[in-house]
C-alpha cells in the first residue's frame, strides 16, 4: 500500500472521529437523565444520588467512549461523584455499553459526604466524548437543584456518661451472725454466743450507727416430720430473737427495744440451702440426690428417699444436715453521712478529707465550671480517678470543644481500661463529627442507653429505628425522626429549633399559614434562620408567597 493511501485514510479515520463526536455533541440534548427523587437528599450525612440516563437510537456512535461525572456546585467550591464510563458497541473500557441501533440507558448511585454549603447548590453533569484519539466536551447538564437537609438537624443532647461519682445520700451497711444448733434443738450454746460470728456483730453494733432494721431467720434440717421441723424453726427463733434481744440492749444499740424494727422469719425445712449445700460438697452422686429433690414434690416421701441412699446418707449427716439447723442475724444501720452543705465546703477547702466517691459528687453541687473542673482535677490528683478525666471532657463536650474533650478521655484511657463511660463519650464525639460507623462501634462497646443509640439511629439515616424509640415523642429529635419516617409530627419545646421543625412539618402537610407561623416564631428567637429558611428546599412551595417573602427579604 502507498504512503498516499496509507495517509488518505488515516485522514478519513480522523474525520469520521471528529463527524462521529460532533453529532454526539450536537445531538446532546436528546440525552435525557432523571434523578431520583428529583430534589438531592441528605441520608446518614451522605447526600445520595440516583441518575438514570437514556439515550436515543443512532446517537452513541460505535467506537466512543464517554465519562460522565456528576458534580455538585455551591458557593465555595465543588464535590465531584464518581465518574462513570460508558462505551459504545465497538469500544472498551466502559462500565455499561449502549448500541447505536437501539440507543439504551445506564443507572448509577453514589454518595458524597454532606457540608452545609450543599444545601444552596446545584447538580452538574459533566461528560467528555472520546473517539479514537479525539475528545470532545458534552454539556454540562444541570440536573437538580439544592440539597434537602433536614435529615442533618439532629440536636446535640445525648446523655453524656458522667452520673458516676457513686455516691449514696443513704448508704445501708449491714452484718450477718450465724448461730447453729444440735439436732432437734432450740437452745443457743454459750460456744455459739462467743464464736467469730457474734464478735463481729458486737464490733458492728458498737458502732452506734442509727439501726436501720434487725432480721432473724432461723431454719431446720429435712430430717423428720415436716410438723416437728416447723416447730424446732420457730423455737430456734424464738430463743434467737430473745438473745438478740438481750445482747443489742447490753450494747445500747439504737432501736434495740424498737419492735417495729424487727423482721421474724421461721422458714421451717431449709430445701433450698440442702440443694446448695450438696451441690457445692464433694458428694459422690449429687445427681441422685438433686433430682429427688426437685422431681419429688411431697416433702416426707422426698426425706424418705433420700434416706434410702444408704451409701449417701452417711456423708449427709456429717457434712450437710448441721449446717443447715441454723437461725441467722442481721443488724442492718444507716452509714452515718455529711451533709451536702459540708460536702461542698470541704471540696475546696480541705478536699483530701473526702473520699473519691464524695469529691466527684461535690462537683454536681455547684454550677461554676472554674469550681467543678477544679474538684475533677483533685479527683485525678488526690486518688489518680479516670472518673475526674472524664467528666472534666464532658465539660468540654457540653460547651462544643470536642478536640478538647478528645484529650481528656485520652488521659482517662491511660488511667483507666476503655470502659463503657469513655465509650460513651468517645462515640458521641464520633458522631457529632460525622464519624458514623465509629460512633457505632463505641455506642456498642459501651452498651450505651438507647437514647443515645435512637440519637446515632437519625444521624445514620436508620429513621424507623429512631421513630420506634422515641414513639409519639414530642421532643426535638423525637419529632425529627417520625418526619423523616414519613410521618408529620409537632415538637413541643419553645425553642428556635423546634419552631422551624415545625414550620416544615407544616409545609410538607401544605398548611403553609402554620409553617409561616412557625417560621415567624424560629426567626424571632434566632435570626440566622432566615437566611436558611430561604435556601431550604423544604419551603420551595412558599417561595412565591407574600407573606414568606416578608418575613424573609
Amino acid at each position: 500500500m502507498g504512503i498516499s493511501k496509507i495517509f488518505y485514510i488515516l485522514v478519513l479515520a480522523t474525520v469520521m472521529s471528529g463527524c462521529g463526536l460532533n453529532k454526539m455533541a450536537n445531538k446532546y440534548e436528546t440525552v435525557s437523565y432523571t434523578v431520583t427523587p428529583t430534589t438531592l437528599q441528605v441520608q446518614g450525612g451522605n447526600v445520595l444520588l440516583t441518575l438514570d440516563a437514556t439515550f436515543a437510537e443512532n446517537y452513541f456512535a460505535k467506537k466512543a467512549t464517554v465519562n460522565f461525572t456528576p458534580v455538585l456546585v455551591y458557593a465555595n467550591g465543588e464535590t465531584a461523584f464518581k465518574t462513570i464510563t460508558i462505551q459504545g458497541e465497538e469500544a472498551t473500557g466502559g462500565e455499561a455499553t449502549i448500541f447505536n441501533a437501539t440507543g439504551g440507558n445506564f443507572n448509577y448511585q453514589d454518595a458524597i459526604k454532606y457540608n452545609s454549603e450543599m444545601m444552596n447548590s446545584t447538580l452538574e453533569l459533566r461528560a467528555t466524548a472520546k473517539l479514537n484519539d479525539k475528545e470532545k466536551t458534552l454539556g454540562p447538564v444541570t440536573i437538580a437543584d439544592g440539597v434537602i437537609a433536614t435529615s442533618t438537624r439532629v440536636l446535640d443532647n445525648e446523655e453524656l456518661a458522667n452520673n458516676n461519682h457513686g455516691y449514696e445520700h443513704e448508704t445501708i451497711l449491714e452484718e450477718t451472725a450465724t448461730i447453729y444448733f444440735l439436732v432437734n434443738q432450740a437452745n443457743i450454746r454459750t460456744t455459739e454466743k462467743s464464736d467469730a460470728d457474734i464478735q463481729k456483730l458486737k464490733a458492728f453494733a458498737k458502732n452506734g450507727y442509727k439501726t436501720h432494721s434487725i432480721e432473724i431467720k432461723s431454719f431446720a434440717s429435712p430430717e423428720g416430720s415436716i410438723n416437728m421441723n416447723d416447730n424446732i424453726s420457730d423455737n430456734r427463733m424464738k430463743s434467737t430473737l430473745n438473745y438478740t434481744k438481750r445482747l443489742l440492749r447490753s450494747l445500747n444499740v439504737d432501736g434495740a427495744k424498737n419492735a417495729e424494727l424487727y423482721t421474724e422469719t421461721s422458714i421451717g425445712e431449709d430445701w433450698a440451702g440442702f440443694e446448695s449445700l450438696v451441690q457445692a460438697s464433694d458428694i459422690k452422686d449429687k445427681r441422685r440426690i438433686n433430682k429427688i429433690v426437685n422431681s419429688v414434690e411431697d416433702l416426707e416421701l422426698r426425706e424418705q428417699q433420700i434416706r434410702d441412699l444408704s451409701e449417701i446418707y452417711d456423708a449427709l449427716e456429717d457434712d450437710v444436715l448441721p449446717q443447715l439447723r441454723k437461725a441467722i442475724i442481721v443488724i442492718r444501720s444507716f452509714e452515718p453521712k455529711r451533709t451536702d452543705e459540708e460536702i461542698a465546703i470541704l471540696s475546696t477547702t480541705t478536699p483530701e478529707v473526702l473520699d473519691v466517691k464524695e469529691l466527684l459528687f461535690s462537683a454536681t453541687l455547684t454550677n461554676d465550671a472554674v469550681t467543678k473542673e477544679g474538684i475533677y482535677n483533685k479527683a485525678v490528683e488526690l486518688h489518680n480517678d479516670w472518673r475526674g478525666h472524664n467528666n472534666i471532657a464532658c465539660m468540654h463536650i457540653a460547651n462544643g470543644d470536642l478536640n478538647t474533650a478528645m484529650v481528656y478521655l485520652n488521659k482517662a484511657v491511660s488511667i483507666s481500661s476503655e470502659n463503657s463511660d469513655i465509650c460513651t463519650n468517645k462515640g458521641i464525639i464520633a458522631a457529632r463529627i460525622g464519624e458514623l460507623a465509629n460512633a457505632q462501634v463505641l455506642f456498642d462497646k459501651a452498651n450505651t442507653s438507647e437514647f443515645n443509640q435512637a440519637t446515632l439511629d437519625i444521624r445514620q439515616g436508620e429513621y424507623k429505628k429512631a421513630a420506634r424509640f422515641f414513639k409519639n415523642g414530642k421532643s426535638h429529635n423525637a419529632v425529627l425522626a417520625q418526619i423523616m419516617n414519613g410521618k408529620n409530627s409537632t415538637c413541643n419545646e419553645a425553642t428556635a429549633a423546634c419552631h422551624y421543625l415545625n414550620a416544615i412539618a407544616a409545609a410538607r402537610a401544605g398548611n403553609n399559614d402554620v409553617a409561616i407561623s412557625n417560621l415567624t416564631n424560629a426567626i424571632a428567637a434566632n435570626a440566622n434562620y432566615k437566611a436558611e429558611a430561604t435556601i431550604d428546599l423544604e419551603f420551595v412551595n412558599l417561595r412565591a408567597n407574600e407573606a414568606f417573602i416578608a418575613l424573609t427579604k
